[in-house]
């Protein structure tokens, strides 16, 4: 060893010493960091990546979800607030049902009523100078009437002799509840013959008045309308007159010719549009002024029956009959529980029976949706 080596070492050692402690420290920094790195991570993770949006959703008051649970929660929540009514899931379900029965073919269901005419005699014939003497007035019998129509669960009705006074009566005493055509649409004519049937029930399609003869040929509005049933969809045409009686001459002419269009009329709204098919139900009622020969031409002509029986050919007349009557389609109609009241309430409203009948209609007619 040189007498200069011993020093030159003590020289470097504290250099030496002062790398080592650097390296020391930036090995420390360097572990520090990594932790600090680590715990930031760990931190982060612990806190709900879906708190955030739950918050959003259901507000911050709302308790924190199990994640387990929240999948299950989430689908209830979807159910309830869909926001539909019974009556509209009811309406849904129906539609599918129904338009699975157009694919595969099937007829509407069933519909039954219960269909009545009645001449409620015009409140001119019992007013001061009227020729029906012992009657009550016009408003007082109309509002029996309704009773009667209304207690025999009658939901489509033709009405004859129906004045403007008794309209106006019968649409206060039904506010609304019952519809009523022509009433004064046509006029004063149109009103006396006028049909009226239950909103709840029914609901108006369509609605016309065809010319008819009446006195001395005068051409009169008589109305026809066309009724969808609520419950079912099923269509219905309902026809109602009032043919000449003889009190003011010779009237025979006059009623056949009225009777010849009422034929008509009948068989043009019962028509099916196609071969083989079956046109809409079709029914023809009203104060004919006839017995046999009203039923006779009508059931022979116009491919009908009457509410309460009888034959086409040979025509024989059913035994409860009178100068009312009610005919309706013979293919998809089916009468039953015919009632003629002449009697008690009915004769102090009029000098004519109440007559009614229930009614079904069948088979594959058209309809539309309910």
């Amino acid at each position: 060893m040189g007498k200069h080596e011993l020093p030159r070492r003590s020289r470097l050692l504290p250099v030496l010493g002062i790398f080592v402690l650097v390296a020391a420290l930036l090995a420390v920094g360097r572990f520090a960091t990594a932790n600090d790195e680590t715990t930031a991570t760990d931190a982060t993770a612990e806190i709900p990546t879906e708190s955030a949006s739950d918050d959003t959703e259901t507000g911050p008051t709302e308790p924190p979800r199990d994640k387990k649970r929240d999948k299950p929660e989430k689908n209830k929540s979807a159910k309830k607030n869909t926001g539909e009514s019974k009556a509209e899931k009811r309406r849904k379900r129906i539609l599918r049902n129904r338009v699975q029965m157009a694919a595969d073919g099937l007829p509407a269901a069933e519909a039954t009523f219960r269909l009545a005419s009645f001449n409620i005699l015009g409140a001119s014939h019992t007013a001061p100078g009227g020729n029906k003497k012992g009657y009550a007035g016009g408003t007082s019998r109309t509002g029996w009437a309704l009773q009667l129509i209304r207690g025999n669960n009658v939901s489509v009705v033709g009405l004859q002799e129906y004045e403007k006074s008794q309209h106006a009566t019968w649409s206060r005493l039904t506010g609304g509840g019952w519809g009523v055509y022509p009433g004064l649409q046509v006029g004063n004519k149109g009103v006396r013959n006028s049909i009226s049937w239950n909103n709840a029930v029914w609901e108006l399609v369509q609605a016309h008045t065809i010319p008819i003869p009446y006195f001395h040929g005068n051409l009169v509005p008589m109305p026809y309308i066309q009724l969808k049933h609520r419950a079912t969809g099923r269509l219905a045409w309902f026809i109602n007159i009032h043919n000449p009686a003889s009190t003011r001459g010779p009237a025979q002419h006059w009623r056949d010719a009225a009777t010849a269009k009422e034929i008509a009329l009948m068989n043009q709204l019962q028509a099916p549009e196609s071969p083989g098919k079956l046109g809409v139900p079709t029914f023809l009622m009203g104060d004919f002024n006839e017995k046999s020969e009203a039923f006779c031409r009508v059931t022979a002509n116009a491919n009908a029956q009457a509410a309460n029986g009888g034959t086409r050919s040979p025509c024989r007349l059913p035994s409860n009959h009178g100068i009312d009557w009610i005919f309706g389609s013979t293919p998809g109609v089916t009468f039953s529980n015919y009632h003629r009241i002449d009697g008690g309430l009915v004769n102090r409203v009029s000098d004519h029976p109440l007559i009614f009948a229930d009614v079904t209609l069948t088979g594959e007619a058209p309809y539309l949706e309910p």
